[in-house]
């Protein structure tokens, strides 16, 4: 019994040293898991955790992304964190001339992201979660991932199919994150979005904060989702970091406050707010990545240390 019982903690304890349970969610071409991280004090709130690096790069266990899903328990959330299919891995020419590739990636980690969901929806009893107090945050490509996988819920798009009918998260929180249209500037045509939390850096050269657009393909960043959220009066927030680059992509850990506060007033107190903040000389965020560009990142002497 003894030898057992040291087994069990061993099998639930991460490398971090935090409590968690790992579960596999989805066979693809490989299996995909996912951690759960709980708190000691439950706010009923799960927030679902998707990591970056640029579809080419990254782990869900990555120190980082395992640090910050226990700082979220101890703001009393469960934290989730999922694997997904890296989509540019292997991929050589990334950029606007390969779109097929991109489009590719970004709609190969909404479907896992969607698995996921459905995963934690019908075992939500069994997992002691509330499939209506969802909330699904990323950071740089995992913002990407948590934006669209909305988007393409609202859109009824083929990537989405696997997320459970009828259900909608509780809320989107996207660091540096954009959305993907293949048909103009934004729209939700079958749904209205979940209030969405976005931090965006004005000056990032590598998820532009603007937009790009190439015809009627584009790739749209806060600043034009917060003109697209305003103007068919949907509840949003953004914090926009002037003259900051990529770093506001891992800027999580130190937003927390922030992240609380729309909890509060978007999701439990369901306030039909616009709320635009800017934010200078915000000295708290991690420097590393402040100067990285998209040539940066697909480099190939960077490719591999992702």
């Amino acid at each position: 019994m003894k030898r057992f019982l040291i087994i069990l903690l061993v099998a639930i304890i991460g490398a971090n040293g935090f409590a968690q349970q790992t579960y596999p969610f989805v066979e693809r071409d490989t299996t995909l898991h996912l951690d759960i991280y709980r708190p000691s004090v439950s706010n009923g709130y799960t927030i679902i955790h998707i990591f970056g690096g640029g579809f080419i790069g990254g782990y869900r266990q990555n120190k980082w992304d395992a640090d910050y899903c226990r700082k979220l328990t101890e703001n009393g959330y469960t934290a989730v964190a999922i694997d997904y299919r890296l989509g540019l891995r292997g991929v050589t020419n990334v950029g606007l001339g390969n779109l097929t590739a991109l489009k590719n990636a970004f709609y190969m980690a909404v479907e896992d992201c969607s698995a996921a969901i459905a995963y934690l929806v019908s075992n939500a009893s069994k997992l002691n979660i509330d499939p209506q107090k969802i909330i699904i945050e990323g950071s740089s490509a995992g913002a990407i991932t948590a934006l669209m996988t909305d988007y393409a819920r609202c859109n009824s798009l083929p990537c989405a199919s696997e997320l459970p009918k009828d259900w909608r998260p509780a809320g989107i929180v996207a660091y540096s994150g954009a959305i993907y249209s293949e048909n103009g500037k934004v729209k939700w045509e079958n749904a209205q979005p979940s209030p969405t939390l976005l931090f965006h850096g004005t000056a990032d050269k590598v998820v532009f904060y603007k937009q790009l657009e190439l015809g009627k393909q584009g790739l749209y960043g806060a600043n034009a989702l917060a003109k697209r959220f305003k103007k068919y009066n949907l509840p949003f927030c953004i914090y926009r970091y002037t003259d900051l680059g990529h770093e506001v992509s891992v800027g999580g850990p130190v937003t927390i406050d922030e992240l609380n506060l729309f909890v509060k007033q978007y999701i439990t107190d369901r306030k039909p707010l616009h709320t635009d903040i800017t934010q200078t000389n915000d000295s708290i965020l991690p420097t590393y990545f402040s100067n990285m560009t998209v040539r940066d990142l697909y480099r190939p002497k960077n490719r591999k240390d992702l």
